[in-house]
């Protein structure tokens, strides 16, 4: 027979044996476990009530020569005895209780001192009554126990009135004993162990999006500021976004600096066609300081600035749906047009451009062509066949209407993005630029995206209008297309001119039908504004919710007339500009 190995340590816990548990004997048998821990229970019992016989033998204390107290306490304790060591008035311990095992003192125990108290219950004179659980700065109790029940500064009365209404019944339904995942934590409980409210890896959902949670929402979309008065929306037809490049130019103009600010228009037909670029301007003093973006689109009913565009032998790309419906093979401009040639003598002539510095962006093709204004050429351009859209610049001109001729040497391709003029001898003023493309969905931006910021980073545009949806809600094309669309435009007028300040603006209700209804596309823009802190005019809830043409608002069934189009362009003013 042999005899267990006894040790001097408590044993926190005792195994109890399974019933599965195979019974072995041995030292590491499970059958002796419990024995081997209650042995060295009955040890550690047994070594301190024979160390404690006399604090007054057994007690030492920190000297300079004895920096601890285990050398004297070492020297008068016999092996396997306890003695203990003062550590002083203010340390976190009282004593330190230590073994002689064979001349090494071993820390068995610990009393706690004045020091650990201090440092967690401030020092006072408390009744049963009132007893405090928590001190903050300045002794100031934040929770404490009121005869034994919990309160809290600030929330007493409130607390206790709010806990007092939940009926038991609730609180079992709430808190009912499940395996739950992380990943969707449920709020609450409905009837049957239906879960109305949830967490979705930590963000917030509903079922059916409750009516709480839908007026919640309307009223952060609807809002300029987020804000409500009384729950209601304070103003559904604006939100306020970044609007800093524009403002800076109003300082500057205010301390007398010579600047001009461009706004520009771009989307579909309402921005292609000049009503409302046109409107906008005449909302501002109808005069330009200059020409600003000068398209290649050709429509009659787009002229700005008296610019008219006549080509002969150059093949048009229009980049929206109803037309290429594809990305352009070589290049276009930042509203999806463009005037291309393969190989043929071709030209195009811009009139009554009235300009002192004009800029010419073109496809780098493999063919040459010359830029000849008034009936001088001023520049022939070799293509170098990068495929890049390049730039080229032309200043010194007398500010008088100019003809500005491109012809091609018919010996490659060579293809005409638009032109962007100035006038220097208007130091300040406003500029308008129309940039929209008739026909075009939010997603037909998609097709030539990649050309858009390489030519509006040199148009120096302070405020971009987007006005898109008829087309978008008559095709019934969709608010995801919608969304990711005009996403894109953003994002690339941001990557041209980082400071860009933007516009969205919704359309009013046309003749035509579609599905989802306008209302969801006036939603999405909203939520878009938001999240880019870009700003948002709801032309859907500046025009009634059914189309009307009675009084005139309407020039067509799709497009609005010039007194339907200063509804939009005086709400723009009255944000944007300042006299």
């Amino acid at each position: 027979m042999t005899k267990i190995t006894e040790t001097i340590k408590w044993a926190d816990e005792i195994y109890q044996i399974a019933r599965l548990d195979k019974v072995e004997g041995g030292a590491t048998g499970t059958a002796n476990i419990q024995a081997k821990q209650l042995a060295a229970r009955t040890q550690f019992l047994k070594t301190m009530l024979e160390g404690f016989t006399d604090y007054r033998e057994s007690t030492f204390f920190k000297t300079a020569e004895d920096p601890d107290g285990t050398i004297a306490g070492r020297a008068a304790t016999p092996a396997g005895k306890i003695f203990r060591v003062a550590q002083g008035p203010e340390a976190d311990e009282s004593f330190i209780f230590y073994l002689n095992a064979d001349g090494v003192a071993v820390p068995v125990a610990f009393y706690a001192g004045k020091g650990y108290v201090d440092r967690r219950i401030v020092p006072g004179s408390f009744s049963g009554k009132m007893l405090p659980l928590a001190h903050g700065s300045n002794d100031v109790v934040p929770l404490w126990l009121d005869d034994g029940c919990l309160d809290a500064a600030g929330l007493g009365p409130q607390l206790q009135e709010f806990v007092a209404g939940i009926p038991n019944m609730w609180a079992r339904q709430y808190l009912p004993q499940k395996n739950f995942n992380p990943k969707f934590f449920p709020a609450c409980f409905g009837d049957n162990d239906v879960v109305p409210l949830w967490f979705d890896d930590g963000f917030p959902d509903a079922a059916g999006l409750g009516p709480q949670l839908q007026a919640f929402i309307k009223n952060l979309v609807g809002d300029g500021g987020g804000g409500t008065v009384s729950g209601e929306v304070t103003d559904k037809t604006f939100i306020q976004g970044d609007t800093y490049r524009l403002q800076y130019k109003f300082a500057r103009l205010f301390v007398g600096e010579k600047v001009g600010i461009h706004y520009a228009w771009t989307g579909d037909s309402w921005t292609e066609k000049n009503t409302i670029p046109l409107s906008f301007l005449n909302q501002m003093g109808g005069k330009y300081k200059d020409p600003g973006w000068i398209s290649c689109s050709t429509r009659g009913d787009g002229v700005m600035a008296g610019i008219t565009l006549k080509t002969s032998g150059f093949t048009v790309y229009d980049g929206d749906n109803e037309h290429n419906n594809a990305a352009p093979r070589y290049g276009a401009g930042p509203d999806g047009n463009a005037m291309y040639n393969t190989g043929s003598v071709a030209y195009m002539t811009w009139s009554g451009v009235k300009a002192t510095d004009l800029t010419l962006f073109y496809y780098d093709g493999t063919g040459s062509f010359s830029i000849i204004i008034d009936d001088i050429t001023v520049a022939t351009i070799t293509g170098g066949n990068t495929g890049k859209a390049l730039a080229h610049k032309i200043s010194g001109l007398v500010s008088v209407a100019h003809t500005v001729k491109i012809q091609t040497a018919g010996n490659g391709v060579v293809s005409i993005l638009g032109m962007y003029g100035k006038d220097a001898s208007n130091q300040s003023g406003v500029t308008v630029s129309r940039m929209g493309n008739g026909g075009a969905m939010a997603s037909d931006y998609l097709n030539w995206k990649d050309w858009i910021a390489p030519v509006a980073s040199a148009l120096e545009i302070d405020l971009l209008f987007i006005v898109l949806g008829t087309n978008d809600f008559r095709k019934s094309a969709g608010t995801e297309q919608y969304r990711n669309g005009i996403q894109t435009i953003i994002d690339k007028h941001n990557e041209a001119s980082p400071d860009i300040c933007i516009c969205l603006v919704s359309p009013g209700q046309c003749s035509a039908s579609g599905t989802p209804a306008l209302s969801e596309y006036d939603k999405t823009m909203r939520e878009l504004a938001l999240k880019n802190n870009i700003n948002f005019i709801s032309g859907y809830e500046l025009f009634p919710k059914r189309y009307n043409n009675s009084a005139g608002a309407w020039q067509d069934t799709l497009h609005l007339s010039s007194k339907g189009a200063y509804i939009i362009t005086r709400m723009a003013k009255e944000k944007f500009y300042q006299e």
